[in-house]
């Protein structure tokens, strides 16, 4: 896709989910952007405070506090609402940097934060800069915009803000054009291990031949490896292992026990790394790794994070510990098929592998198919049947539309709008918060995907239905259920912003609005009429009202937190003891809202239709699935089998069908059996290249 189609995508996405309201325009880009940070790994959450005082030249769009790396991330927004792309200056990134270093010098002196009013989104900010400057250790100052980088910026400011070392960052259009439209789940890493002690990491080559996977085994000096984590934190560690691993915060008391009175045994103790690369250099002797791009860590984030946080907290001298890596080479196009197995096989501690939940789980494969077989009705007044394009993996909407003609991209958009794309952490919030756990939402969309050690995530909800009846449960009434919710959080998104009484936490009304609404209609013992939204497309007017009046009690219970508990509002939230407050609160449920009601058995038979329909196409997929293998494929597996003796004589009766294939071909029930029976064969190491 060329950058000129991109951005007239990229501002016609933003004003259509926007509407008419120019100020929520605004709002939208910046939450975009933060989601984009949040997914590349720069933050790990992020509150919204939109802060602006002119006279005094201070400004501060939205947050992030690491506390394991002791960071404070300040963003400022730079939106242009033109439809013609501008030019980001040094003038422009010069005063931008200006108002978010005035903002924290500003924080650091307490009559700041107690001349704010409780209920202002910056107030928690200023309070947390009050109560941690001792504890901050560096802070990043990022400027978004939607404008392009002017080629006369030569570099970047160096200042202090606060006296606190100090990087500045910029998210201009045309890094968010490469990272939206690349396919990669982050931006690029090249380190040079040149550049860090002079001479690269010894390493030894693991590979025989031309054709093997490049692999070599490292023993890398504990101090490299905390500085790595440093500089990069979790933008080293593949994002599935992070999204599993949870070890933020915590340091493993062996590891630690390990580092402090025993370095030099660490290298005999630990088990070291698995890690992945894209490409790497070494010395023409092969003996030094010299560089490395992209390199990632599968299993060993404890590790790393151990070591980090030994060195930094507790000042281990880490001049004794060695860290062993195997480090295995993987080209872009086998990363999908290689490193899920690597992390799983890696894995072995985790109950829920890493593997367990790429975006080529079943799962995903089976929402994307969905959302791109499946239309939506047209609204009111339309003609146009539409997708919600469901993007497993970054890049697909604007990928997709790459190589077409203008009438092919038009036709495209029209059948597949922009507003109408949803990723799996979208997904995470409108299945959770209907769930009742807005508490868990309000911890950012990638925990609300994958969980944290003490909530389940969207991730927790599926896995652990999925593997009991083959995910039948995740069928197309389940799918246009999980879009009626979509529809619900969006459009009470714009009617939050529209309300008088809002001042801030959107995404915090939002998510317990709607949390509140479904514990509301629980009580009753009916169920929300999903389905009836899906086929409007829009949220019934009784809905608005009482989510509008739902909203409002939310707004004031959160921007008043009980004596005792914490004064921020956004830490509040997090808590599952602000759910218990809110879902015990009483509020009415209108009269008119019954209507979109229905009973236990209506939602029942419901899911049982699902069920049922979801079990037919499952019996259809296997059956395609064996005869499009061919009988070459199956005999390899009946020669596998004669070696390995893993089929039941059942399963080989239904694997000599198939190896007679055209002329004689599996029921749809055989074929059942036979797909089941070779994912035992391939978890035995039955293996076709």
């Amino acid at each position: 896709m060329k950058a000129e189609d991109f951005f007239a995508d990229f501002t016609q996405d933003i004003h259509a989910r926007a509407g008419a309201e120019t100020n929520f325009t605004r709002s939208i880009f910046l939450e975009h952007m933060c989601s984009l940070l949040e997914d590349e790994g720069i933050i790990s959450g992020y509150d919204l405070t939109e802060h602006k005082i002119t006279s005094r030249g201070q400004a501060v769009d939205a947050w992030s506090y690491d506390d394991e790396l002791s960071c404070l991330t300040l963003i400022l927004r730079d939106f242009r609402d033109g439809n013609k792309l501008e030019s980001l200056t040094n003038t422009d990134l010069g005063n931008a940097f200006k108002r978010l270093r005035n903002f924290f010098d500003a924080a650091l002196k307490p009559k700041f934060s107690a001349s704010l009013e409780e209920s202002d989104p910056v107030a928690s900010l200023a309070w947390m800069i009050q109560e941690s400057k001792a504890e901050i250790e560096k802070i990043n100052l990022i400027v978004v915009s939607n404008a392009q980088l002017s080629t006369r910026v030569a570099e970047l400011p160096t200042d202090k803000a606060g006296g606190i070392n100090t990087s500045y960052e910029v998210w201009d259009f045309g890094r968010i054009f490469r990272s939206e439209t690349s396919g990669k789940s982050r931006e690029d890493i090249e380190i040079d291990f040149t550049a860090v002690n002079g001479e690269g990491v010894p390493c030894l080559p693991a590979y025989t031949g031309e054709d093997s996977l490049k692999s070599y085994l490292l023993v890398m000096p504990g101090q490299i490896l905390s500085d790595l984590y440093r500089d990069y934190g979790e933008r080293l560690l593949e994002q599935n292992v992070r999204t599993f691993l949870q070890f933020r915060g915590k340091i493993n008391k062996g590891i630690r026990n390990t580092i402090v009175n025993e370095p030099s045994m660490f290298f005999s103790y630990n088990n070291g790394l698995s890690a992945t690369a894209e490409a790497v250099e070494t010395d023409p002797e092969n003996t030094r790794l010299l560089k490395v791009k992209n390199l990632q860590v599968v299993n060993g984030g404890q590790t790393t994070a151990s070591i980090f946080t030994a060195n930094k907290k507790e000042k281990a001298d880490l001049s004794k510990v060695y860290v062993q890596i195997k480090l295995s080479v993987i080209e872009p196009e086998l990363v999908e098929d290689v490193v899920p197995r690597i992390s799983e096989y890696s894995n072995t501690q985790n109950r829920v592998n890493a593997a367990d939940f790429f975006s080529n789980h079943p799962f995903h494969l089976r929402i994307e198919e969905f959302s791109r077989r499946l239309w939506a009705p047209s609204p009111e007044g339309a003609v146009q049947q539409t997708h919600w394009f469901y993007e497993r993996a970054r890049g697909q909407y604007a990928n997709q539309q790459a190589n077409m003609t203008p009438a092919e991209k038009k036709k495209f958009l029209a059948q597949n709008p922009r507003k109408q794309m949803f990723t799996k952490t979208d997904l995470a919030k409108f299945i959770v918060s209907f769930d009742e756990a807005p508490h868990e939402v309000s911890l950012g969309a990638q925990k609300a995907f994958s969980g944290t050690p003490r909530t389940k995530g969207l991730v927790g909800r599926i896995s652990k239905v999925w593997d009991k009846h083959d995910g039948r449960e995740f069928n197309e009434i389940w799918f246009k259920q999980a879009i009626a919710k979509a529809i619900f959080f969006k459009d009470l998104d714009r009617l939050v912003f529209r309300m008088p009484w809002y001042g801030g936490y959107k995404a915090n009304i939002v998510t317990y609005t709607l949390a509140k609404f479904a514990s509301m209609v629980r009580e009753t013992g009916l169920h929300i009429d999903f389905l009836a939204v899906w086929e409007k497309q829009k949220l019934p007017d009784a809905i608005q009202n009482q989510l509008g009046d739902i909203a409002e009690t939310v707004n004031e219970m959160l921007n008043n937190p009980p004596e005792g508990t914490t004064s921020n509002v956004s830490e509040w939230a997090k808590k599952e003891l602000c759910w218990d407050k809110i879902r015990e609160t009483s509020i009415t449920l209108y009269p008119e809202v019954k209507a979109f009601l229905i009973g236990h058995e209506q939602s029942k038979e419901r899911e049982k239709e699902g069920t049922r329909t979801q079990v037919i196409q499952d019996s259809i997929h296997a059956q395609t699935y064996v005869v499009e293998k061919g009988a070459a494929h199956w005999e390899q597996l009946r020669e596998w089998n004669h070696a390995n003796r893993k089929l039941s004589p059942k399963e080989m009766g239904i694997l000599n069908t198939a190896c007679s294939i055209p002329r004689k071909i599996p029921s749809d029930k055989q074929a059942a059996i036979l797909v089941k029976a070779e994912e035992r064969a391939k978890s035995e190491g039955f293996y076709v290249g």
